[in-house]
């Protein structure tokens, strides 16, 4: 039981979330970054929370997934790793299995050139995650349970930050790895509530009684996450969150 709760808490934070909380019981959804230092931020493009949703359906839209590769059997061509998040003031939803706190909500922001901002909401708790996107590689910052969204960090509060790992790196090849993760597949097929995904990349994390893995489309960004876990006489336990919605603003 005590192997159980480890995997829960080690899990858990994977599976956190945020879009329509309240501030000043206000629907939230762009935070208020006017005490930046003129840099570009969220506030400085006013967002009225308009946006289309779009649900697609199982024949999937080519506009709204990745451009076919050049080469068969859909090799990544050198996408930008900025690709890998979603535009600025997008909101995803989750659709989540296996657990509670699986289904999850999120919202997406570029306060400055290199640094996104996304803000997760499981029901539960609220958690923003801070990212320095490099030429071949997605840094991860910070990441914090907040009772409210509110105002992105500073430059300079952002410059003393320590990163807490890499979320993503090239190269996109089967076999590479970085940190705990190792690119298991760059070629699959994701079957989504909201569409179909081809070309995904796959990143996997193992441990002697848990795997964790990320699949990610260029375009899109984190279209799955699952963590699959192993109990007592060898029972398997998976917790998934899996792209449902997506509302991008105009």
């Amino acid at each position: 039981m005590n192997r159980w709760i480890g995997f829960l808490l080690l899990i858990i934070p994977l599976l956190l979330t945020p879009a329509c909380s309240k501030l000043n019981g206000q629907d939230v959804t762009t935070p208020d970054n006017s005490g930046n230092s003129g840099e570009r931020t969220p506030l400085d493009e006013d967002s009225t929370g308009d946006g289309e949703e779009n649900r697609a359906d199982s024949s999937g839209d080519p506009e709204k997934t990745k451009a076919d590769s050049d080469e068969e059997h859909g090799d990544i061509q050198n996408p930008a790793m900025m690709d890998y998040f979603l535009p600025d003031g997008s909101k995803v939803h989750y659709k989540g299995l296996g657990n509670e706190y699986a289904e999850i909500d999120m919202q997406v922001f570029h306060p400055y050139e290199d640094i996104v901002m996304t803000y997760e909401d499981n029901g539960g708790s609220l958690i923003r995650k801070l990212f320095k996107v490099e030429e071949d590689k997605i840094i991860k910052l910070d990441e914090e349970h907040v009772d409210t969204e509110s105002n992105a960090p500073s430059i300079a509060e952002i410059k003393q930050m320590e990163r807490q790992g890499i979320y993503l790196q090239k190269p996109f090849e089967k076999g590479a790895s970085f940190e705990h993760w190792t690119v298991v597949d760059t070629d699959a097929s994701v079957d989504t509530p909201y569409q179909k995904f081809d070309h995904a990349i796959v990143i996997e994390e193992k441990g002697n009684d848990y795997v964790n893995r990320r699949y990610f489309v260029e375009g899109f960004g984190e279209v799955k996450r699952e963590s699959v876990m192993k109990g007592e006489n060898d029972e398997e336990f998976t917790i998934t969150s899996i792209m449902e919605s997506v509302k991008q603003p105009h």
